[in-house]
């Protein structure tokens, strides 16, 4: 990382100040010049407002950069009441970019966005402009899935608009900065090197009591303006005043109707020692933001709320909104973070000393699936099923069909297909009854899910016509819904079953429209898996190079993602593609591979198809005892699992072996005895 330093040092004889600017203007108007021939750079400039503030001044009314587009993205400790979210500032700030009229200009950079970015982030940018959006695929998007592409969208069309004229953008306190500017200001930081564009940050030398802001990486150049007797000039933090003046701004803002009070009040409570509504208004905007896409200020409003907690009487509402605030923490951690596990823990952990049932069952359910995330599928079962026995006794039908869907997912991915298949069943009677209409997060509908789901399980235990069925009343519910999501996990099971009944054909529709959904919506979860199906679909139909292609791409695609429940599938893929073009090396290699990392994970399963395809791969290399051998492990799972089409290809496996090595030993004997 580039290490900061204080400019006045190389200046030395001259006022610290006057030549701490100038040597900054210096380094801005080198950093510029490069940008302006294609090599783009962050600075990163430590600075007291006033400094900042005339560091600006000069920079842009100066010759260096008359060519460039300035935009200016002011960052506060608060948004602002009653003005346009994050984004949508930035949206607007780039109608000065292109030429033309204001309707010209958000056409243009809509079309810039959509060409660097895809349909879809150029649509999220349409509507951050204002404009009504028509396409199917936007409209069944969910909250975080819209945000992603927004961020991808304003980012695009900086970077293809820069081009025609190259960009200047000042971002002044990127200490405060917070929500969805964060991911933009990173998704730039990464793709400013190679663009006509400067991203210059200013952040305060006062030092900061909220955590958070955006932090450039460590190639940004650093520079550091020092104040008076080269120490920070705002040495007083604007919090160091008495509560008075926050009990003040409390009255005033109890009468403000604008939403965004509500950051405010959150804010200011605390410093007027008004600890109940400092934990009131934290929650809320921890929802607000958690409502908004925006995971990290939601978590940072919800561990405030537990520090004003913390000046509250312990009662047993009180202990109960601390359970529901670890909950909240757990539900806003990435998935794979340890800390989502951590507070999922200590939600449980306090429901249960607090004798809660409802909220014990809640934080199990949270845990199970950030167990079946994390790829602990015996975790997540057991979790999962002490969370549905408690919502069972408490008469929740709304938590039970969550709860049995991810049930029957898990079991589903770990082989025990009857199982899973009995428990979706269950489901299905429930859901017409409870309000459950979509899972948390971007996944499919619940309807959608328990189909699809039962449709992989009816394939396994060898009935094809109802697994065919099940998978297209999946499809049908997800087309009437018109969510994303549920017709790329329809279509994904729809090809899958119709791969496990050894229809090919019939697969490859399906997997091909469902490659292009995850692919357009930027599915990342089910993209490998769907990528592999398609290719294996391929292969199996003869089109072998485009199939062996996408099934190499899938499994690198896997790896790259840390998606390792699938993997195993996608190598057992490989493996039997591997066999078909006559590389029955690269079949063994990728079947052991597969056996050795499903049975690893529990997923019996695809331990079986994998020990199957090992058999296959053995055999081709005439090794008949292994092969053999491998083919009867693969058989007594496919017998314990009721895995009847597995079953029936490990007889006829067998049953070949067999005939081929008698033919051997008829062809060993003397002449005389062939009778």
């Amino acid at each position: 990382m580039a290490q900061p330093r204080s400019v006045a040092q190389d200046d030395a004889g001259a006022p610290p100040d006057g030549a701490a600017f100038r040597r900054a203007l210096a380094e801005i108007a080198d950093a510029l010049h490069r940008a302006e021939e294609g090599i783009g750079s962050v600075l990163s400039l430590t600075a007291a407002d006033g400094d900042a503030d005339r560091l600006i001044a000069t920079l842009v009314h100066s010759p260096v950069a008359a060519g460039f587009s300035v935009l200016r993205w002011p960052q506060s400790r608060l948004p602002p009441l009653g003005g346009p979210d994050d984004l949508e500032a930035v949206a607007v700030s780039l109608l000065t970019l292109p030429d033309g009229s204001p309707d010209e200009a958000r056409r243009d950079i809509a079309l810039a966005a959509e060409r660097g970015g895809g349909e879809l982030a150029g649509e999220a940018v349409r509507g951050l402009l204002g404009f009504p959006s028509l396409q199917p695929l936007w409209l069944g998007l969910d909250g975080v899935q819209r945000a992603e592409f927004q961020v991808e969208g304003l980012a695009s069309a900086i970077l293809d608009l820069c081009y025609e004229r190259p960009v200047l953008i000042v971002v002044e306190n990127v200490q405060w900065a917070r929500g969805l500017t964060v991911p933009l200001l990173d998704t730039l930081g990464n793709a400013v090197e190679d663009a006509r564009l400067c991203l210059l940050t200013f952040r305060s030398p006062t030092p900061s009591e909220r955590p958070g802001g955006w932090v450039p990486s460590g190639t940004a150049r650093r520079i550091v303006l020092p104040g008076p007797d080269d120490g920070p000039a705002d040495a007083v933090g604007p919090d160091g005043d008495d509560p008075k003046p926050h009990g003040q701004l409390l009255d005033a803002l109890r009468r403000d109707r604008r939403p965004e009070r509500i950051e405010w009040m959150a804010h200011h409570a605390p410093l007027a020692g008004e600890w109940a509504l400092a934990c009131a208004c934290a929650r809320h905007a921890g929802r607000r933001a958690e409502a908004g896409s925006r995971p990290a200020d939601a978590a940072r409003h919800y561990r405030d709320a537990l520090t004003a907690l913390d000046r509250l009487p312990m009662t047993r509402r009180h202990a109960q909104r601390r359970i529901d605030l670890w909950t909240a923490l757990a539900r806003t951690h990435p998935p794979l973070d340890g800390g989502a596990t951590r507070a999922a823990e200590m939600a449980h952990a306090l429901a249960e000393n607090l004798g809660d049932q409802w909220r014990a069952a809640r934080a199990l359910s949270l845990l199970a699936s950030l167990h079946w995330a994390g790829g602990d599928l015996s975790a997540a079962r057991r979790t999962g099923m002490t969370a549905l026995r408690i919502w069972r006794s408490t008469g929740s039908p709304d938590q039970q069909v969550q709860t049995l869907i991810k049930l029957g997912r898990g079991l589903t991915e770990e082989g025990r297909f009857r199982h899973a298949d009995t428990i979706l069943r269950a489901a299905a009677e429930l859901a017409p009854w409870g309000n459950t209409p979509r899972l948390h997060g971007p996944t499919a509908l619940a309807p959608v899910c328990i189909a699809a789901h039962r449709a992989r399980c009816r394939a396994e235990l060898g009935d094809p016509e109802e697994a065919l069925r099940l998978a297209r009343a999946a499809l049908a519910q997800a087309e009437d819904s018109g969510h994303a999501a549920s017709r790329a996990l329809a279509c994904l099971h729809l090809g899958w079953a119709a791969l496990t009944a050894q229809r090919y054909a019939v697969a490859v529709e399906p997997l091909k429209r469902a490659v292009a959904i995850t692919e357009t919506i930027r599915l990342h979860a089910c993209q490998p898996l769907v990528l592999g199906a398609l290719g294996y679909a391929l292969v199996r139909t003869g089109t072998l190079n485009d199939g062996a292609s996408l099934l190499l791409g899938s499994r690198e695609h896997a790896r790259m993602l840390g998606i390792r429940r699938h993997e195993p599938q996608i190598l057992i893929w490989i493996a039997e593609a591997a066999l078909l073009s006559g590389q029955p090396e690269d079949a063994v290699r990728n079947a052991r591979d597969a056996a050795d990392k499903a049975a690893t994970a529990g997923q019996s399963g695809d331990e079986a198809w994998a020990r199957l395809a090992l058999a296959r791969g053995l055999a081709a290399q005439g090794v008949r005892g292994a092969a053999r051998q491998s083919a009867e492990t693969a058989a007594r799972i496919a017998a314990r699992r009721s895995m009847a089409p597995l079953l029936a290809q490990c007889a006829d496996l067998q049953d070949r072996n067999g005939r081929l090595k008698a033919c051997g030993q008829a062809l060993d004997k003397p002449h005389e005895d062939r009778t």
